[in-house]
């Protein structure tokens, strides 16, 4: 691993730059400002005292240098949300050591974008049983977007490679004094191992072959079967129609369940008689004259019903003095 610290990089560009860097526990690693130098010389200073992590700057949007710059690192930026007040710029500044405006921002922004980190940073520090460089080379790959399971599994893949490396500096010597008939050999298993390598790889391609293959033909299948579904649900539907159209057409005295093929003389109605609607237009008068004398004598019965009620239901109440009834009321009012 790298012998710099990780660490935050704030950056307030313009025609002063100003940068501040902080590591991973949120302390001041260097605060500085040059004028009329531009992004590479920045770029180099910061390449002389840390290794970037993570970019920030205290306005938004973010200006084209620091993007430049971040992209340089092959880092995030962070952006706050607005931009970042005089007064909390000066609180956050207050004892760290800073010279003048372009510093005090370059700070400023560093803090800001450790704050919103510090969480997940103070998370991986409570790890119990992993060195503490390896915790910031983790800290150091989530700030730069990468998850946790993920930079979990580069650490891994880092140890493993060193391990390798190392083993391979052990035999290094021990293959320069071997005899020139250990190393035939030693090639000659290696070719063995090879060549069964060279075998299960077919194998495993022939097998993957075949189960796209089957797979392509339980496709088809499936395709089929859903299509033929559709089709019979189609028909059975256009048939259920056809039914029912049969059986509105149907008359009165044939079954409904009887076989359509005999039903071929249904819409042959019998004619009927012109006598009843004779008999009915003379029985009409008769009958409305009826229906009229009903009415009439309901009309001179109702009030008369109605008064018997009315008598009935004030029968048993005792009878009412009005007058004073209304002097009450009037002395109440009083």
């Amino acid at each position: 691993m790298s012998e710099k610290r990780y660490a935050i990089v704030g950056i307030d560009p313009g025609s002063t730059i100003g940068v501040a860097a902080i590591d991973l526990s949120g302390k001041r690693i260097y605060a500085g400002s040059f004028r009329n130098e531009g992004i590479s010389e920045a770029a180099r200073i910061i390449e002389q005292h840390c290794t970037p992590s993570l970019f920030a700057c205290d306005t938004n949007p973010a200006p084209e240098a620091a993007q430049r710059l971040a992209s340089y690192f092959s880092c995030r930026l962070s952006v706050p949300r607005q931009n970042v007040r005089e007064e909390e710029k000066k609180s956050m500044a207050r004892g760290a050591g800073v010279e003048n405006a372009h510093e005090r921002d370059a700070f400023s922004a560093a803090v800001l974008a450790w704050r919103q980190h510090q969480n997940r940073l103070r998370q991986i520090d409570a790890l119990e049983g992993l060195p503490q460089a390896e915790k910031e080379r983790v800290k150091h790959l989530l700030l730069r977007g990468v998850r946790v399971q993920d930079a979990f599994m580069m650490l891994r893949e880092a140890e493993e490679t060193a391990q390798g490396a190392h083993v391979r500096e052990k035999a290094l010597p021990a293959m320069k004094s071997a005899s020139p008939d250990e190393l035939r050999a030693r090639l000659e298993s290696l070719a063995r191992e090879n060549a069964n390598l060279r075998l299960a790889l077919e194998r495993l391609e022939e097998e993957k072959a075949a189960l796209m293959h089957r797979l392509r033909l339980m496709e088809n299948g499936v395709r089929e079967s859903v299509m033929r579904d559709s089709e019979f649900r189609k028909l059975r539907f256009q048939l259920q129609n056809a039914m029912a159209k049969l059986q509105r057409g149907l008359p009165a005295s044939e079954p409904r369940g009887s076989d359509p093929m005999n039903r071929i003389k249904w819409h042959k109605k019998p004619k009927q008689k012109q006598q009843a609607p004779v008999q009915k237009k003379q029985e009409e008068p008769a009958r409305g004259k009826e229906e009229s004398a009903s009415k009439s004598w309901r009309v001179f019965a109702a009030p008369a019903a109605k008064s018997e009620r009315s008598e009935e239901i004030n029968s048993g109440e005792p009878e009412i003095d009005l007058e004073r009834l209304v002097a009450d009321y009037r002395k109440g009012r009083k």
